[in-house]
C-alpha cells in the first residue's frame, strides 16, 4: 500500500514538471510575438484647394516701354582736357545737339589766341599801309598788303581748326532723350578721362507692348496707362505681328524714356464657370489633369480640359463640376 502511494506521488511530480515545462515554452513563444515591431499606417497629407463655380473677370496687364529704345554712351579720353562745366544731371531730358559737358584745352586755347593775335596785328598793318598809300600816291604797298592778307587767311584757317578740334571734345546730345547715368566724378564736378561718362536713353516718342492673346486692338482706340498713381491717355497707333504700338494723347514730356507704364484691360466677365487654382492643374503627355482627393484621403489623376487663365485661377471647361477637392 505504501509502495503504491509512493509510485503515485512520482507520477504526479512528473506530470507537474511536464506541465511546468509546457507553460514555460508557451510563455517564451508569447514573449517573442509581443516584441515583433509593426509599422503603423500613415495617410499622406496634401495641400488641397476646392474647385469652384462662379463668375470671373479676366484682366490683361500690358507693360508699355518706349518704342525703339536706344542707349547712347558718351566718352572723353583726351588727357589734356580740363572740365569746364557740367550742364545736365541724371534724369534730365535733353534735346538733340544740346551741350551736356564743356571742356577746355590750354594748348588749343594758346594756339588759337596766338593766331588771333597774328590776325589782329596783320590787319592793323594792312590798314596802316592803306592809309599811307592814301596820303602819298607815290607809295606802293600793294604786294605787301597781298602777302599780309594771305598770311591772315592762313592764320584764320588755323583758328578754325583749333575751334573745330575743341568743339569735337565737347559732349553734345546725339539724339533727344533722357540722361540715365553719369560718371561719379563728373557728378561731383571733376573729370577723369574715360569711356561711358554719360548714358542717354532715347526713343521715338511712342510706346510699345507685347501683343497679348485673346484680345483684339483697334487702331485709334484709346486706353489709360498708369505710372506712380498718375494716369496717361494713349491711343493705338498700329498693330504689328507681335507688338502693339501706342502714341501719346496726354502730355507725357515729364516722363523718361526709361519709364515703364502699366495698362490694365478688363475683359468681359465669364459667368457661371468652373475654375480652380492654376497651380492645381498639371500637364502630362496626354494633356492636362488634376489630382482629385476622395473622402478616404487617396488621390486620383483626373483628366481635364482647361480654358483661359484668370489671375491665379484656371478655367476648367470639362472634367470637374465644382465642389471637388484637388491637390496643389
Amino acid at each position: 500500500m505504501a509502495a503504491r502511494k509512493k509510485t503515485a506521488g512520482k507520477w504526479k511530480l512528473l506530470l507537474c514538471l511536464a506541465a511546468g515545462s509546457l507553460l514555460t515554452g508557451c510563455g517564451t513563444a508569447e514573449s517573442g510575438l509581443m516584441s515583433t515591431a509593426r509599422t503603423p499606417y500613415e495617410k499622406l497629407a496634401y495641400d488641397t484647394t476646392e474647385v469652384k463655380k462662379g463668375n470671373l473677370t479676366p484682366e490683361i496687364t500690358l507693360k508699355l516701354k518706349a518704342e525703339g529704345l536706344e542707349k547712347i554712351t558718351y566718352d572723353a579720353t583726351n588727357t589734356e582736357l580740363k572740365l569746364e562745366k557740367v550742364y545736365v544731371a541724371v534724369g534730365d531730358k535733353v534735346e538733340k545737339g544740346e551741350l551736356l559737358v564743356s571742356f577746355r584745352s590750354d594748348s588749343l586755347e594758346e594756339k588759337k589766341a596766338q593766331y588771333q593775335d597774328e590776325i589782329t596785328d596783320k590787319q592793323l598793318l594792312v590798314e596802316h599801309y592803306v592809309n599811307l598809300m592814301n596820303c602819298d600816291a607815290s607809295l606802293d604797298y600793294n604786294e605787301d598788303i597781298a602777302n599780309l592778307k594771305r598770311d591772315i587767311e592762313v592764320a584764320e584757317l588755323y583758328v578754325e581748326e583749333a575751334e573745330e578740334k575743341l568743339s569735337r571734345y565737347q559732349i553734345t546730345a546725339k539724339e533727344s532723350g533722357t540722361i540715365t547715368a553719369m560718371d561719379n566724378y563728373l557728378q561731383k564736378g571733376s573729370f577723369v578721362p574715360g569711356n561711358n561718362l554719360i548714358t542717354e536713353v532715347c526713343g521715338t516718342g511712342n510706346y510699345e507692348a507685347d501683343l497679348p492673346e485673346g484680345y483684339e486692338f483697334q487702331v485709334r482706340d484709346t486706353y489709360q496707362a498708369t505710372l506712380d498713381a498718375l494716369s496717361y491717355e494713349l491711343k493705338v497707333d498700329r498693330v504689328e505681328e507681335n507688338k502693339i504700338i501706342f502714341s501719346p494723347v496726354s502730355d507725357m514730356t515729364s516722363l523718361s524714356e526709361a519709364d515703364v507704364l502699366s495698362l490694365v484691360i478688363t475683359k468681359p466677365t465669364l459667368e457661371n464657370v468652373i475654375y480652380v487654382k492654376a497651380s492645381a492643374v498639371k500637364e502630362g503627355e496626354d494633356g492636362n489633369f488634376v489630382y482629385l482627393l476622395d473622402d478616404t484621403g487617396y488621390r486620383e489623376a483626373v483628366p481635364v480640359t482647361v480654358g483661359e487663365k484668370v489671375g491665379d485661377n484656371r478655367v476648367i471647361t470639362s472634367g470637374l463640376s465644382g465642389g471637388e477637392k484637388v491637390t496643389l
